[in-house]
């Protein structure tokens, strides 16, 4: 006899913002979270996404406001260091389920070079020593959250959906990593204002 889960279907965690949801990227089915997806995103796309995954989600130095080690520890986890722009290359690669994908590998391959960060960002990426001209990863976080604020409200649509769509993805791997026994430091980490959606 069938055992009553065998025929629950699964839940999916779904990030909600306005009308536009993981659930309306991702396509069907859901792997375990130890189990990893391939990335095959190229070095040079990663290099760009790991900048963004750490403009979204930085490290944030709150020592002199607690000495809680483990608050400590968790503000000062930057997306890199928990490994959330690997497994946002291998949702992109492998679960991304939407016709204009290839424009946000192709806008990560941009951003990954100094012309194509100059034409996406515009002054905001340049620097007052030479060469001048610099790629995403090699601007400065304050200038990074600039340029993503002022991208997030760019007048083009294909943009603001690029942004939309990678802090979408970049919160749900990086808060599904997020252990079960700590949901006290997630309520934290909301309640001290640093999730912020617009």
């Amino acid at each position: 006899m069938e055992s009553p889960k065998a025929n629950e279907k699964e839940e999916h965690t779904v990030i909600k913002i306005d009308n536009f949801g993981t659930q309306d990227l991702l396509v069907e089915g859901e792997r375990s979270h130890s189990q990893a997806y391939v990335n095959s995103l190229s070095s040079w796309e990663m290099d760009a996404l790991t900048a963004l995954c750490d403009t979204f989600l930085p490290s944030i130095d709150v020592s002199n406001v607690t000495t809680n080690d483990s608050v400590v520890k968790f503000y000062t986890t930057s997306a890199s260091m928990a490994g959330t722009p690997e497994r946002v290359g291998g949702l992109i690669s492998e679960r991304l389920n939407h016709p204009k994908k290839w424009l946000m590998r192709v806008a990560l391959w941009v951003l990954s070079t100094w012309i194509g960060t100059f034409i996406l960002c515009g002054r905001a990426s340049l620097t007052s020593q030479f060469p001048y001209f610099q790629r995403f990863s090699k601007v400065s976080p304050q200038k990074r959250e600039e340029i993503v604020l002022s991208l997030s409200l760019s007048y083009f649509s294909l943009l603001r959906m690029l942004i939309k769509a990678m802090k979408i993805l970049t919160l749900y791997a990086f808060f599904t990593q997020v252990r079960a026994g700590s949901p006290l430091e997630l309520i934290i980490w909301i309640y001290h204002g640093y999730l912020i959606i617009h």
